[in-house]
């Protein structure tokens, strides 16, 4: 099995990939929630954020103990991770750590539900988006939790941003622009200081979870648009030549569901979600799945999910 880690997440747009900066193939960062029987029968959680790599062999690191931690990102140095803290009526606060686990601090807090976080490659600041009432909007905020700054406005649903790894472009999800009954959102993009905001990926159905490659020369996303439940795709950063990168055959049906794409920091891999919550491997450019790691869960509820992946470079 090819691996250097060079290898690594549930389909919930609302838990995105962390955006991939040029580098060494670093650890693979992915949040687990385990579900297990209590003493009385009941079910138990534990979970927190994860760490694997950078070798296949090294066994994972498990950094947070939180089983409301979740979508990791890294910084453009490998040393800091950005994720995200929900509470028990799910809301969601922004947290930073460095990459062993140590040194954990708020970015923000309040009412609202923060979600998605993506370093700028200054690494000085994060873009995310914030929930309050039904609609959510593209912020940016400070490492620190200074600067906080909206991007974008209105009812709508904008989610999921993604640095872009010259931080010129922030692509992010929304559903302010429906072309057909199912058309529950379209990628694109905005300037960090919230202009320019335009259509990146436009399909009929379902189009989310955007990935830059290190490059800047593409982009990676989910979309229901082809057979099957969910593949992952690729595009020009301009949005022409989408190509389908993961396989699907309709006759006779062997479907699987793939989401979460997260390029490797050289480029050469992309780590994802794929059915039963497993992380699977496939070259940017196409060809046979590896499975990275995999999880399950039994009728009961009992058995592990695993969140999206985050492809860090080696600091």
């Amino acid at each position: 099995m090819f691996v250097t880690l060079a290898f690594a997440l549930a389909a919930l747009a609302a838990e995105p990939a962390g955006a991939a900066f040029p580098g060494r193939p670093g650890p693979i960062a992915y949040s687990m929630v385990l579900n297990f029987g209590g003493p009385e029968g009941e079910a138990e959680e534990s979970g927190g954020i994860f760490v694997h790599g950078p070798k296949l062999k090294q066994a994972s690191r498990q950094l947070t103990t939180g089983i409301g931690d979740h979508s990791p990102s890294y910084s453009p140095d490998g040393r800091l991770i950005v994720f995200v803290v929900d509470d028990k009526q799910g809301r969601g606060d922004i947290y930073v750590m460095r990459n062993d686990g140590s040194e954990r601090r708020p970015v923000t807090s309040g009412a609202e539900s923060d979600a998605s976080p993506s370093f700028f490659p200054d690494g000085e600041r994060i873009a995310f988006s914030r929930s309050s009432g039904p609609d959510s909007h593209i912020f940016t905020v400070n490492v620190d939790g200074s600067g906080l700054r909206p991007l974008t406005s209105g009812h709508y649903g904008d989610a999921d941003p993604t640095v872009s790894p010259d931080g010129r472009r922030i692509a992010f999800v929304s559903d302010r622009d429906p072309d057909e009954r199912g058309d529950r959102g379209d990628i694109f993009t905005i300037k960090p200081d919230g202009s320019g905001l335009r259509v990146l990926i436009d399909g009929r159905l379902y189009d989310y979870d955007p990935d830059y490659a290190p490059s800047g020369r593409r982009i990676a996303f989910a979309s229901n648009r082809g057979p099957g439940t969910s593949n992952v795709f690729t595009a020009r950063a301009n949005g022409r030549d989408v190509k389908q990168l993961t396989p699907c055959r309709p006759f006779p049906a062997r479907c699987r569901t793939y989401s979460h794409p997260a390029f490797a920091p050289d480029g050469k891999h992309i780590a994802m979600v794929g059915a039963g919550s497993a992380i699977d491997v496939i070259r940017s450019s196409g060809g046979p799945i590896t499975t990275f790691e995999s999880t399950s869960i039994d009728e009961e509820g009992i058995g592990s999910r695993l969140g999206p992946p985050a492809w860090g470079p080696l600091p």
